[in-house]
């Protein structure tokens, strides 16, 4: 075995593992989006749903595993329709999505071997299948017969195919084994949840827990003495006992006598008495004594006990860490290979892979990393002839170096010598999509600008492929930077290069929070995430097109309340002032009106189990020093919600309004191909005009009016370059988008489709995993 082999064994075995995930996340959510959820969850399932398939797509493709790839961006393309409204959820789209999952399930078992042509050609048909799904052709296949995938019998219970490996019906050309099930069953994808720990690592945490057994036998002692002073206090009250009652006696007596009642004969004992008391003040300056000595004592071993257990939870922390390395081995091949598809020449640089970090956070920045890697190698290095013109080297460089910071986080860069991002497009893209007022267009900041490119949806991307172009990665990577509690930041020169800054912390296990007070409840906010506690005179809220908002850092930011969008009962109280807390990133800050700030403290994590694995708006809890348990509020999901809230009041404001048809001119000599192009769109609502070839398609597009072309290369009198040219210079028809359908799938021809001036190409020969719809609909916004 060559040691490409090698690397390329070892980069599949831990993407087995990744997809293994992504396939049980898929399930899951299919298997609760099933059940009808509210709407608003059902959104968040189809989004949930779409990004895993997305995510598992680019990384089955670092790997050349073209039939996973070709399936999810399949899968991809149905839930983008649902996500965009233009196909509607039915039961009957199930079974497909179920059948699905269970085809990537048996595709990811025999990965590591050759894929049969039974299974190609099952994965073909099933891609086929979901691309007439996604153009609202579900009665094309819904014909009571087997449905698409490697099972030869359709399993009516969602969850039993997960459930029971018996019910996976091999391909009869490559026989599948146990793995099969392993993978399948979500709680089983866990295969390599082992690390490998050094004997030094070990013998340190020996140390660290030989030292608790030290601590062990100085709290023993500590209670011996709380023993021997209760042993005294006891002696004491036993004593007091018998005295009391003495004068007891004495005070019956004296009433007696002022009664003139027959007394009852009774001796004083002074001396026992007075013995007793001055027994009693010795025994209190003892038991002071002890007392003192003890509570010095309590705060010298709180302090040492402290030392021992952080250092031995440090040591844990060791034990835990694995190096960047582990995930960042397999970074340059996938730059080469993407390089490679593109035309491109690109260096990967690698600094500080040796720092170690929590595996589970290293587990869960991969997929942000490798976005930001493909963004670089695909919108940010040019090809090599353009570099030459540009005078830099026709190589170039992605750099990627991970430093030690001193506030227990760690620092990953990504920066390139590319083209970096035209803020002027990116800023007439926003005007356009925010429909912001010409009066206000030159207030917008560069800041605020590159915060819009981590919103879903949105990029700078000149032509739309199977790779880039539909702005959904760096939403991602946002998404889940800010989950593990860390921040993104980026630089930008155009023509330059671009640079994103990620921090995170080095463990999930603690954190500095504040503990807060909404309603009669109370939460925990992760500090770092404040952007700034306020507090404002109730005059200072203004509402601003039907939404609360506040004055903030010379501008106006939303404010909602926390009680809210945690549906908490929220009490009116007689105070002329509200509390603040302001949260955000970028461009995005909204503020959160709470009922009280109590303390800020050392938070320690407690991850819910897995039936409570995903809670909204709660990322986890902890328990303070007196037991109560407080929950751990997710920021991410609080601006979320937040978001939501405020749209959906705007909402309720504004009357809907009916919207027209766009049309499209389809120009495709072939007949097959004509009808099947005119049927997806008609179905998807568009109004669609024929054309045969690239002179009628002209004539058309000079006589009607047209919103947007999809057209063929290779046909007759005028080829679809020839066209598109052609278009692009009458001023009459420039602005147009036009989208290139083709079997041509040579890296020159996607370049020339470029040149001449064309916004999408889409290759024929993979027709059935492109998303043509969501492509028209993002060239039509």
């Amino acid at each position: 075995m060559t040691s490409r082999e090698e690397f390329l064994k070892k980069i599949r075995a831990t993407f087995k593992v990744e997809a293994a995930e992504g396939i049980a996340n898929i399930t899951s959510n299919l298997i609760e989006l099933e059940k009808e959820p509210p709407e608003a969850r059902q959104t968040q399932l189809i989004e949930a749903i779409y990004r895993e398939a997305h995510s598992l797509k680019g990384a089955a493709r670092a790997v050349n595993i073209n039939e996973i790839e070709m399936v999810c961006q399949s899968l991809e393309g149905v839930f983008s329709a649902l996500k965009n409204k233009t196909l509607k959820l039915v039961p009957g789209l199930f079974d497909i999505f179920h059948h699905t999952v269970n085809t990537l399930s048996d595709v990811l078992a025999v990965a590591d071997k050759e894929i049969s042509d039974t299974i190609k050609e099952q994965v073909a048909e099933l891609s086929m299948n979901l691309l007439k799904v996604e153009a609202g052709e579900l009665d094309a296949i819904n014909t009571g017969q087997e449905k698409p995938g490697l099972s030869e019998t359709p399993n009516p219970d969602p969850a039993s195919r997960i459930a029971d490996p018996a019910s996976r019906i091999a391909d009869p050309v490559s026989p599948i084994a146990d793995p099969v099930s392993r993978i399948a069953d979500p709680t089983a994808i866990k295969q390599d949840n082992t690390i490998r720990i050094s004997i030094e690592k070990l013998d340190d945490l020996l140390f660290q827990a030989e030292e608790m057994l030290a601590l062990k036998l100085t709290f023993d002692h500590f209670s011996e003495g709380l023993r021997s002073t209760a042993k005294k206090l006891s002696t004491w009250t036993q004593e007091g006992y018998e005295v009391s009652a003495h004068v007891g006696g004495v005070q019956q007596h004296l009433q007696e006598r002022l009664s003139g009642e027959a007394l009852t004969p009774f001796e004083v004992n002074v001396k026992n008495v007075a013995a007793f008391f001055d027994w009693s003040s010795s025994l209190i300056k003892t038991v002071e004594s002890d007392l003192d000595k003890m509570r010095k004592f309590s705060v010298q071993e709180v302090y040492n006990s402290g030392t021992k257990i952080e250092s031995l939870l440090d040591e844990v922390k060791k034990m835990i860490s694995v190096p960047f390395s582990t995930i960042l081995d397999v970074f340059p091949k996938a730059a080469r290979d993407i390089s490679k598809d593109n035309g491109k020449e690109v260096t990967v640089i690698i600094s500080g892979a040796e720092m170690e970090i929590d595996r589970r956070i290293l587990e869960e920045i991969r997929n942000p990393l490798m976005h930001l890697l493909r963004n670089a190698v695909d919108h940010g290095i040019e090809k090599p002839q353009i570099r030459k013109q540009n005078n830099k080297a026709e190589k170039g460089t992605i750099q990627l170096v991970i430093d030690r910071l001193e506030n227990s986080k760690v620092e990953v860069t990504i920066s390139d010598d590319g083209a970096g991002i035209d803020l002027e497009k990116l800023k007439r893209k926003y005007i356009k999509q925010e429909k912001i007022p010409a009066a206000e267009v030159d207030q917008i900041s560069e800041q605020v600008l590159l915060g819009y490119i981590f919103r879903s949806g949105i990029s700078t991307s000149e032509m739309i492929t199977d790779l880039s172009g539909r702005g959904l990665g760096l939403a991602i990577v946002q998404e889940k930077i800010e989950q593990l509690g860390g921040t993104v930041s980026i630089k930008t020169v155009h023509g330059k290069g671009t640079e994103f800054k990620i921090q995170i912390p080095l463990t999930l296990v603690t954190f500095r929070g504040v503990r807060i007070r909404v309603g009669e409840r109370e939460f925990i906010v992760p500090t770092s995430k404040i952007d700034r506690v306020l507090r404002l005179e109730k005059t200072a809220v203004k509402t601003v097109e039907n939404k609360a908002t506040i004055p903030y850092h010379g501008s106006v930011i939303p404010l909602v309340y926390l009680s809210d969008i945690l549906e908490i009962p929220y009490k009116e109280v007689e105070d002329d002032h509200i509390m603040v807390l302001v949260f955000g990133s970028m461009e995005q800050q909204i503020g959160f009106v709470v009922d009280g700030i109590l303390d800020e403290e050392v938070v320690l994590v407690k991850k819910f189990n897995n039936q409570l694995k995903r809670v909204r708006n709660v990322a986890g809890a902890t328990v303070l020093g007196s037991g109560k348990v407080i929950p751990i509020l997710n920021v991410s999901d609080m601006l979320i919600s937040a978001i939501k809230h405020t749209t959906h009041q705007s909402r309720e404001k504004v009357s809907e309004k009916a919207k027209e048809k766009n049309s499209i001119l389809v120009v495709e000599d072939s007949i097959t191909s004509r009808i099947l192009l005119k049927n997806i769109l008609e179905t998807a609502g568009y109004k669609v005009s024929t054309a045969i070839d690239g002179v009628e398609g002209y004539t058309k597009l000079k006589e009607e009016p047209f919103d947007l072309v999809v057209s063929d290369v290779d046909m007759p009198r005028m080829s679809g370059f020839d066209m598109t040219a052609k278009i692009r210079s009458d001023k009459a028809v420039a602005h147009i988008p036009l989208v290139l359908v083709t079997s041509l799938s040579k890296r020159e021809d996607r370049e020339r489709g470029m040149e001449v001036g064309a916004n999408a190409y889409i290759v024929k020969s993979s027709f059935d995993q492109s998303n043509l719809l969501e492509v028209v609909e993002r060239l039509l916004e």
